[in-house]
């Protein structure tokens, strides 16, 4: 609004032009405002050439600057690690150790104390272990997750790594999923060489944690105002490193990865596709190919400041030339310092200063345009503040709100089964639990009996708020109807739960007419009991269910029935299917968010098609690694589309 302020000086020379200013010797006015005008563009131009190639050459800078600190930590944090192993490695103690010697009392416990004290101080470390001359792990210490086991007696005689630091090589290996912790790790390892013989007599090894790398280092890395942000790759172009972690392990365009491979000794600036958006690339040589950082800052956002310098320009030359025939107006009339006084406060109020003073008291029209001015800021001032006071009043409702829904995101996140009921109950398994807005109307629930273990997958009306709070009743109502003596029969279950669901929004709520009494919620609900011998119980209202065992991927469509509708007269109505155990059954269960989502070319939606593709051509890989791939194919599909629902995916091998 303040901004509006800028023609108040031409407006106010305009309304005397009109009256006293009649006698203004325009043939002279006109040619000066000319060569002002023509002077001012001249300069405006050139110094806008200047200054943009100074900020591009600025940005360049910053670009190239963060890469390199990028490339050096990167080559820091491995040498920091050859550092680590190799002051174990050239102790006379610990050659002793791998050698089979006493003479020093340094037995397998001291050595893993060594190391563990090590992991304990460098986050980075997954684990650090120490082979003999044939493979063997004698020493191990590191970071496990719950339920597994170190690798100490283990023979890794036949791992490159070993190979490699037997002949006296340093080695590293790219980075790569580990099955073992569940991250993505690169190894670091050397040789111990016998300090009188120089002969290889050991390998001392310790595993990067790359997520941590990538947690600490690389995600939070922003450069260009903001803009950039950096990613690491190795040599084959996959993403090992990456501020959102649903991009790890894409592979970067062919083309971008040649010209990074061609960098060769020397930084690069080059402008490539990434991400579909074209991108400044900005690539620091780095001691280690497979972990090579680069960062990223879209075209757009890095000419940024030269568009806002080239808008500013334009503004200020403009203004100049503004002023400049301003001060030529009144040079060549001779306007009066009440007039002169006046255009000063009108300057002063264009430039947010609404407090300044207006010490004008005339009868005439230079008054009365005074009077108006200091009325129209009065008037200004009051709406300001009003619109002050009514946009903080918005903001601390609006985070009021936030915080609310947000912590009734927690509190439905504490609902959900923890992973080790997944992680005792099946061989494999993977959870994909995305909703839509903060909370959703998708939830899961498991609990494990001892014949076996009652899996529960909803699909509650709406999403957001209403949805979730159909989650939690949901969730209540399970831990009723889910019983020892009937944990088998997944139809009682469902029958239970529709029960429970017309006592809560039905019968409590009124008949129809009267608050509350309108009431139609419920829900979409696949029921499965898995036994401990792999046979599969399946009762489903809508939700379809596909089991897959590599051949084909069969498809166990749910019932026209729906939760909380009141049409479901008894437990008889609650059809029961037997999936019989069979060793290579791997089983899927997805709400309506993945198959209903429009998108592709002709804006359709996902459906089935796709989806069974990908586990029945993905069956031998881990859950995770199949759920993570129709994640992708979703989000490749859907595009820029907005998402409609829910997302819920639960896969498991009994």
């Amino acid at each position: 609004m303040i901004g509006e302020w800028h023609s108040v000086p031409i407006e106010c020379l305009l309304v005397m032009k009109g009256t006293r200013l009649k006698t203004i010797h325009l043939r002279l006015l006109i040619p000066i405002i000319c060569a002002i005008f023509a002077g001012e563009s001249l300069i405006g131009y050139i110094s806008y050439k200047k200054m943009s190639e100074v900020i591009t050459r600025v940005g360049t800078e910053d670009g190239l600057h963060s890469a390199r600190r990028l490339s050096e930590l990167v080559n820091s944090i491995v040498s920091n690690v050859h550092l680590d192993l190799s002051t174990l490695a050239v102790a006379q103690t610990f050659q002793s150790f791998l050698q089979g010697e006493t003479r020093y009392n340094y037995r397998r416990d001291d050595a893993e104390r060594y190391m563990q004290k090590r992991v304990e101080r460098q986050p980075l470390y997954s684990s650090m272990f120490a082979l003999d001359h044939q493979g063997i792990v004698i020493a191990y210490a590191g970071h496990l997750p719950a339920g597994q086991e170190g690798i100490a007696g283990r023979n890794f005689s036949a791992e490159p790594y070993f190979k490699a630091s037997l002949k006296g090589e340093y080695f590293i290996s790219p980075a790569e999923a580990n099955k073992r912790t569940g991250g993505i790790s690169s190894l670091v390892s050397i040789p111990v060489r016998d300090s009188e013989t120089d002969s290889v007599i050991g390998v001392v090894a310790a595993e990067l944690r790359i997520e941590e790398i990538n947690s600490r280092h690389v995600a939070p890395v922003t450069t260009l105002e903001g803009y950039g942000y950096a990613f690491v790759v190795n040599e084959e172009g996959i993403i090992v490193g990456h501020r959102s972690e649903d991009r790890m392990w894409e592979r970067i365009p062919e083309e971008l990865r040649q010209r990074l491979a061609d960098i060769g000794e020397k930084e690069a600036a080059f402008e490539a596709v990434v991400d579909g958006t074209p991108s400044m690339v900005f690539a620091a040589p780095s001691q280690y190919p497979d972990l090579l950082p680069i960062v990223v800052c879209p075209i757009d956002d890095f000419y940024a400041s030269t568009r806002y310098l080239a808008r500013l320009n334009i503004i200020l030359s403009f203004s100049t030339i503004l002023l400049l025939a301003a001060i030529v107006w009144l040079t060549v009339r001779g306007i009066t310092k009440a007039l002169s006084t006046t255009i000063n406060y009108a300057s002063a109020v264009s430039r947010g200063k609404l407090d300044a003073p207006l010490l004008v008291r005339r009868r005439d029209e230079v008054g009365t345009l005074a009077q108006a001015l200091r009325d129209m800021v009065g008037t200004l001032k009051s709406m300001i503040a009003v619109a002050e006071e009514k946009t903080n009043e918005a903001e601390a409702a609006t985070e009021s709100i936030i915080s609310s829904i947000t912590y009734a995101s927690k509190i439905q996140r504490s609902l959900l089964p923890k992973e080790n009921v997944f992680q005792n109950a099946f061989s494999d398994h993977s959870v994909l639990w995305n909703p839509r807005d903060i909370v959703g109307g998708d939830i899961y629930w498991a609990k494990t009996f001892s014949h076996g273990t009652v899996l529960c997958v909803c699909d509650c009306t709406g999403h957001g708020t209403s949805g979730a709070l159909l989650t939690m009743l949901i969730a209540s109502a399970l831990g009723t109807a889910v019983e020892e003596s009937r944990c088998q029969d997944t139809a009682e279950i469902m029958w239970q739960l529709e029960k429970s669901l017309l006592h809560v929004l039905s019968l409590d709520a009124g008949p129809p007419g009267t608050p509350g009494g309108d009431i139609r919620d419920g829900c979409d609900l696949a029921v499965m009991f898995i036994a401990k011998d792999g046979n599969v119980t399946l009762s489903s209202s809508h939700i379809h269910v596909f089991v897959c065992d590599g051949r084909q991927a069969r498809q166990f469509k749910g019932q026209n029935i729906y939760i909380g509708e009141g049409k479901i007269k008894s437990k008889d109505d609650i059809k029961t299917v037997t999936i019989p155990a069979a060793p290579g059954n791997k089983f899927y269960i997805a709400s309506d968010g993945l198959f209903d989502q429009p998108g592709g070319e002709f804006k359709i939606p996902f459906g089935y098609g796709a989806f069974k593709r990908i586990i029945l051509e993905n069956h031998g890989e881990k859950q995770s690694y199949i759920s993570a791939k129709i994640w992708a194919a979703f989000e490749e599909y859907r595009g820029a589309e907005p998402r409609v629902d829910d997302f819920e995916l639960i896969t498991f091998r009994p």
